[in-house]
């Protein structure tokens, strides 16, 4: 909802409403542990109630 915040593991997707924030961990092969890459609703093309997964560490809305 407004404000919410969704955080997802490796291949998961985030969803979040206005205002919010989505997370996404996953491994890092060359550093050998897990990273965490956050998006904030409305900021560099991340769209509110949007399903996103990451692609090569970057936020990508999933197809329907």
């Amino acid at each position: 909802g407004y404000g919410g915040t969704a955080t997802a593991g490796d291949n998961g997707t985030a969803t979040a409403g206005y205002g919010g924030t989505i997370q996404i961990k996953w491994w890092d092969d060359k550093a050998e542990r897990c990273r965490i890459t956050t998006g904030y609703i409305g900021e560099d093309g991340i769209e509110a109630n949007t399903k996103y997964h990451l692609v090569d560490t970057k936020f990508v809305k999933v197809d329907a």
